[in-house]
């Protein structure tokens, strides 16, 4: 019996001490570049556009170089549109009128990744898995490079309820931990977030179906427990 807890013990303080360093807890900040898939419509010219993601961040370890990893995400996600306007007036002149629409989409994002770590190049990581997001807000901004036909260029629209409330997809990351002392890292990442469900709806974009991408530049600190 003696043998037995004496045994339990040794067990009780090994594990303790080991999961002490199975969990690490963080923040996670940084700028993402996205562009919606499927936003072909004629005479616009579609691209990235710089947005942000910022949250925070929990690991569990599985094993020493083997673990799961999430975030819990505010994302500002954009894309960018630019076309020519053709002005007609009373005279024989029509100017052209270069606008740029900025479609911004604001999202809880939900990553669950493996996050396998490199024993041999310490520090470095590779990881994938899914996302999930949720959609709090989205809105469309137009802005002409003629200030004189800003009535007709310049607006700020809602599109809320063009889109669907859920996105999903898949999620590629990798990076490099950074150790300061046996229990603080600082985490470089680049992650790509390719979504696979449509995100809009009411046959927007000429009934194209529309799907996010984005990639995103993380610096994160995380925390030993």
């Amino acid at each position: 019996m003696k043998k037995t807890l004496y045994l339990l013990f040794v067990f009780f303080v090994i594990s303790h001490s080991w999961a002490q360093y199975r969990q690490r807890y963080g923040i996670t900040v940084g700028p993402n570049y996205s562009k919606f898939r499927g936003m072909d419509v004629s005479g616009l010219d579609y691209s990235y556009a710089p947005g942000l993601s910022l949250g925070i961040a929990y690991e569990y370890y599985l094993k020493e170089n083997l673990s799961i990893k999430t975030n819990f995400f505010y994302e500002n996600k954009k894309s960018k549109a630019v076309g020519e306007l053709q002005m007609r007036q009373e005279v024989d002149s029509s100017p052209t009128v270069t606008e740029t629409v900025v479609y911004s989409y604001q999202y809880i994002t939900l990553p669950v990744m493996i996050q396998y770590h490199f024993k041999k190049a310490k520090g470095f990581f590779v990881n994938g898995g899914i996302f999930m997001g949720y959609l709090l807000d989205s809105e469309a901004k137009g802005e002409g490079d003629n200030a004189l036909y800003a009535s007709v260029t310049d607006f700020t629209s809602s599109t809320f309820e063009y889109n669907n409330k859920f996105d999903f997809g898949f999620v590629l990351g990798a990076g490099k931990a950074f150790q300061l002392n046996p229990k603080n890292h600082l985490v470089v990442e680049v992650r790509n977030s390719h979504g696979v469900f449509q995100t809009n709806k009411n046959n927007t974009f000429d009934g194209n179906i529309v799907r996010s991408n984005s990639y995103a530049l993380l610096l994160g600190w995380v925390y030993s427990k």
